[in-house]
């Protein structure tokens, strides 16, 4: 019994029991900032992530990418889930289940159009429809990203 207390003890060093301990810690303030992990969560989640990977991809494709602009967008996705924590709150205090539901579909859309936009700057435009090519032309305009 005392041998296994001992390689049982010796299986991680103090420093990995720290940072277990601090990430077990932040995944459940995040956890509970979220309201869970549910389906709408993980689809959020999806969705942000491949916004990220397709983002860096079109940067690198056109040789854009900017520090400062992969920055701002790894500060909104934080914002993202600090309002959906928000809906939490909201929906607790009112006793109802749908502003974190429609904070969660609002963002998953959102995440949805960018990488779509990601997806014509890595040159595969020609699959996406036309109305759909307009309407990111359009939003581009009125983020003054590009001019008129």
């Amino acid at each position: 019994m005392k041998k296994m207390v001992i390689t049982l003890w010796n299986l991680w060093t103090s420093t990995e029991i720290k940072v277990g301990v601090l990430f077990s810690f932040l995944w459940l303030v995040l956890e509970h900032i979220v309201g869970g992990f549910d389906e709408q969560i993980t689809a959020l989640v999806i969705l942000t992530s491949l916004d990220i990977f397709t983002g860096f991809v079109g940067a690198f494709k056109t040789h854009s990418f900017m520090s400062s602009i992969a920055t701002r967008g790894l500060f909104k996705k934080a914002a993202m889930i600090l309002v959906v924590g928000l809906g939490v709150l909201l929906d607790t205090a009112m006793h109802t289940h749908m502003v974190r539901t429609m904070f969660i579909g609002g963002f998953a859309i959102i995440e949805a159009l960018s990488i779509v936009e990601n997806i014509d700057k890595m040159g595969y435009g020609q699959y996406i429809p036309e109305f759909l090519r307009r309407c990111l032309a359009q939003i581009a305009v009125e983020k003054r990203v590009i001019k008129k």
